[in-house]
């Protein structure tokens, strides 16, 4: 039932013209392992742009409701993000604050200092591609609450998959946008 939901879920949106994502999420141990990647026909810099606008976060994540900059310093900036994600029979809401590093122009680590998770390590990664940028994102988590045994993994691929969908249209959001302004002062 699961994956027949999952995978209209995907048929649905594969009819936008949003890129191909690829999106792995796989579970070693106690830890849910997050790979993904889409190439989009943007520069770098509007895909920077959106990746680090924090606090724009919740207008474009669905399961963000905050993301606020706590503090900013040579090591990192401190984010608090606040959220909750529903699955089916599943609901919990989220709390987690970040130590995010940047390393501009194509390098961005976060790493959960407090919140909902044991583990929360990501990293995006920007490759200018010729006239488009490859996104890349790994990540691993180990939550401190429980997902249900038989779908957890389904939840978190579920979950993680739209919020890197919402992510990646937001990119191509912002950049149809900047075309129309092109064109109309054009």
């Amino acid at each position: 039932m699961i994956a027949v939901m999952v995978l209209l879920a995907n048929l649905a949106h594969a009819q936008s013209h949003t890129p191909e994502i690829s999106f792995l999420v796989t579970r070693e141990g106690e830890f849910v392992l997050t790979d993904a990647r889409a190439d989009l026909p943007v520069s770098s810099a509007l895909v920077w742009a959106v990746i680090t606008d924090y606090e724009g976060y919740p207008r474009f994540i669905s399961s963000m409701h905050e993301s606020k900059v706590i503090s900013r310093s040579p090591e990192g900036s401190v984010v608090e993000q606040k959220g909750h994600f529903s699955f089916m029979f599943f609901s919990r809401g989220i709390e987690a604050r970040l130590v995010v590093s940047e390393f501009p122009p194509d390098l961005i680590v976060t790493r959960a200092i407090e919140g909902d998770f044991e583990v929360m390590n990501g990293r995006y990664e920007l490759r200018q591609l010729g006239n488009s940028t490859r996104l890349s994102y790994s990540g691993r988590l180990v939550p401190k609450f429980s997902l249900p045994p038989l779908f957890g993994l389904s939840i978190a691929r579920f979950i993680l998959l739209r919020n890197f969908r919402e992510m990646v249209d937001e990119i191509l959001r912002r950049d149809a946008e900047a075309r129309r302004v092109i064109r109309a002062d054009g």
